[in-house]
């Protein structure tokens, strides 16, 4: 099925369709494996569950990195990000 240009999905997902990253270690960069095989949306939080935003690079289908700034300079937490 065309619409506008794109493919529209005629099948559901079948399989896992979100991922939950832990990150335990304090860093500024996040690399997360999710075997998703596409590009998920993000949202992260930080140990108080506050929401941060943050910069996304799809590496691959199954691959994203996530680099935190705060004014200009790097800013390490740890957290969770919920892919779906």
């Amino acid at each position: 099925m065309e619409y506008i240009g794109k493919t529209v999905m005629t099948q559901p997902i079948i399989g896992d369709i979100t991922y939950t990253h832990n990150q335990s270690s304090v860093s500024n960069t996040w690399t997360i494996t999710h075997n998703l095989n596409r590009f998920p949306s993000v949202t992260v939080v930080d140990s108080t569950n506050t929401i941060v935003v943050g910069t996304v690079v799809y590496n691959s289908v199954n691959q994203l990195t996530i680099t935190f700034f705060s004014s200009g300079s790097a800013l390490a937490f740890s957290g969770k990000a919920y892919l779906n």
